[in-house]
C-alpha cells in the first residue's frame, strides 16, 4: 500500500502521521470529529487545559466503545439462543 505523510491538527498542535492512502479521509475525519467533541466540552464545562479536553475526549469516545461492543455482545447472545431454539425445534420434529 502507498504511504502518505500528513499532518492532523488536534487540540491545537500538528501530528505528523504516515498512512495508508486508503486511510487518509477516515482519520481526518475522525480528527475533524475529534475537535468538534472538545469544542463541545471546552463550551460546556469551561476546561481550559487542551490536555484535560483529550482526557475527557478520550473517555468519552470509549464509552461509546464500550456500548457499543455490549450491544454486540448481547445481540450475538440473543441470536445463539434463537439458533438453539430453532435446532431443537428442527430436532423435536425430525
Amino acid at each position: 500500500m502507498e504511504k502518505l505523510n500528513i499532518k492532523i491538527s488536534l487540540a491545537n498542535r500538528l501530528y505528523p502521521m504516515s498512512v495508508d492512502n486508503s486511510d487518509e479521509r477516515m482519520i481526518r475525519l475522525s480528527a475533524s470529529k475529534i475537535e468538534k467533541i472538545l469544542k463541545n466540552l471546552k463550551e460546556r464545562y469551561s476546561v481550559k487545559d487542551d490536555q484535560d479536553l483529550l482526557a475527557m475526549c478520550a473517555l468519552q469516545l470509549c464509552v461509546k466503545l464500550e456500548k457499543i461492543a455490549h450491544k454486540k455482545s448481547t445481540e450475538n447472545e440473543i441470536l445463539i439462543k434463537e439458533i438453539v431454539d430453532i435446532k431443537n425445534t428442527i430436532s423435536k420434529v425430525i
